[in-house]
């Protein structure tokens, strides 16, 4: 068999196996992180399928683009070679995608986050501002102090008369 017939099937054979593994993993690690980030169990499950859709077309494109190589392929040490230096590539560019994915998608997370808290907490405005709504409904304002007693006189305590 011709070397580079070989390079080319090892090749395929081992991207598609590891952009399987890695869709798989992600897909299910990933639903947990959905879930808190999208706040939606039934939202996060979709978003998750379309995510790992487009990891399969983004993956499996760039394996196809990346499998052709001009370097002479002689033997089969050279064909290992060639084979490793294509895997690695294949491997940084998965990793490269999935950290994207994860910036994105904590980003949208904290911006939920930052949403939900708003509604939580009431805005500390100065006295006389209107407050938002929402704020306002689930905030009670402390109690005003009490008027203030009058002072205690000290007693005079009488002494008897020597």
């Amino acid at each position: 068999m011709d070397p580079k017939l070989g390079l080319y099937l090892a090749y395929l054979v081992v991207t598609v196996a590891l952009t399987v593994w890695v869709a798989r993993t992600l897909f299910r690690n990933g639903q947990v992180f959905l879930k808190d980030a999208l706040a939606d169990a039934e939202l996060a499950a979709s978003v998750n399928k379309l995510l790992v859709v487009g990891f399969y077309l983004l993956n499996l494109g760039y394996v196809a683009l990346a499998m052709k190589t001009t370097d002479t392929v002689i033997d089969a040490t050279g064909a290992v070679e060639n084979l490793a230096t294509k895997l690695g590539i294949v491997m940084l560019a998965l990793g490269g995608i999935h950290f994207f994915n994860i910036f994105v998608l904590t980003r949208f997370r904290k911006r939920i986050q930052k949403q939900n808290l708003a509604q939580l907490v009431p805005p500390h405005l100065p006295p006389g501002r209107p407050q938002h709504p929402a704020a306002t409904a689930a905030y009670q304002p402390p109690m005003p102090p009490q008027a203030p007693r009058p002072p205690v006189q000290p007693q005079v305590q009488l002494q008897p008369p020597l």
